[in-house]
């Protein structure tokens, strides 16, 4: 198998597709703000320092970004009662309900990309997803 070839292939045609406006509109509601409320949403809370780590980032960034939400009256940020050093951020319910209509918003798009596959292809490409995301977790080129 010529790897080379199938590693430009596919690189090209990620190119393409991060291109896309419904590729860049489902990566922008994945990102920043609308992660936060994502992550916080499935979790019931989460500390600052959580979610810098999830998001691979600063808890500077982190912290402006709460700043942001909390305007916006989206998210809560409160001591927390089992330990007063530590600050827990908790959703409104208004931010419960962007966190809702963002996670509805990706799961359209991607269903409607998948819809374009026949069914085969479609399960084929989530099996894969799955098993190349398990694969390289962990994983840091250098």
């Amino acid at each position: 198998m010529d790897y080379e070839q199938l590693a430009e292939e596919f690189i090209s045609r990620m190119v393409q597709m991060q291109f896309s406006d419904l590729n860049r509109s489902i990566n922008e509601a994945m990102r920043g703000e609308h992660f936060i409320l994502a992550y916080v949403y499935h979790n019931d809370s989460a500390l600052p320092g959580e979610l810098a780590q999830a998001m691979q980032t600063s808890t500077a960034y982190v912290a402006k970004m709460l700043r942001g939400l909390e305007e916006k009256d989206l998210i809560r940020r409160t001591l927390d009662i089992n330990d007063r050093r530590r600050t827990l951020v908790t959703l409104t319910e208004k931010g419960k309900e962007q966190a809702k209509k963002d996670a509805a918003y990706v799961k359209d798009g991607v269903k409607w990309m998948l819809s374009i596959l026949d069914d085969e292809d479609a399960v084929a490409l989530v099996r894969i997803l799955h098993k190349l995301s398990e694969k390289t977790a962990n994983i840091h080129l250098s």
